[in-house]
């Protein structure tokens, strides 16, 4: 007599039928998507940034312009920054863009515009018609203004080598050693120079 094989009872296939289902389904499923997120970065402690020279490297620089104060002869502004050489380069292009900026009047002091972040301070003496500060580093940085004679290669020598310690020039290469610009219709003499620092002293006619 043939043997028989109970069948499956009916609840226990629909059971297997739906486990089979939800693995397909889990199988089919998407890759979960994992985002990236990246935090913004604080902005650089500007007195962490070090302005010291390396070893053999000048140890001061002046970047300075000299424009005629008048129609009057050996009349002049100074507008004069003197820091560390790496100090006074952070500032060189809004130096650049300030110097371009002024405005000459008839009488009274030149106008401008400042660059972001320099602020004035006060006169500080009186030659001094004004003083700014700016700071981009360790090293706070001033720009003065003042107003005083002299002839023009005087004073650039004096700056070169009374204050940074560089050879002094001829006023024959004034067009070769500095950069000449015409700012508002007058001749703006920019003088930029380094070295290891002078002795200092003062000359009539006592240029700041």
């Amino acid at each position: 007599m043939p043997l028989r094989i109970p069948a499956r009872p009916a609840p226990a296939r629909r059971w297997l039928t739906a486990g089979c289902l939800l693995i397909l389904l889990a199988g089919c499923a998407p890759a979960e998507q994992i985002s990236k997120y990246t935090a913004p970065k604080d902005p650089p402690d500007t007195d962490m940034i070090s302005d010291d020279p390396n070893e053999g490297e000048p140890e001061t620089r002046i970047l300075a312009a000299i424009a005629p104060a008048s129609d009057k002869p050996n009349d002049w502004y100074f507008f004069k920054i003197q820091s560390k050489p790496k100090a006074v380069e952070r500032h060189a292009a809004d130096f650049d863009a300030f110097i371009r900026s002024l405005q000459f009047t008839a009488e009274g002091r030149p106008g401008w515009t400042l660059p972001a972040g320099w602020r004035e301070i006060g006169t500080q003496g009186k030659d001094r018609i004004a003083t700014f500060r700016m700071k981009k580093s360790e090293t706070p940085v001033d720009l003065s203004v003042t107003k005083f004679g002299g002839t023009l290669i005087d004073n650039i020598n004096r700056w070169r080598v009374q204050q940074a310690g560089a050879d002094p020039i001829t006023e024959a290469e004034i067009e070769t050693k500095c950069k000449v610009l015409t700012v508002d219709g007058r001749r703006v003499v920019v003088v930029d120079v380094s070295g290891p620092g002078g002795k200092g002293g003062m000359m009539p006619p006592f240029a700041k």
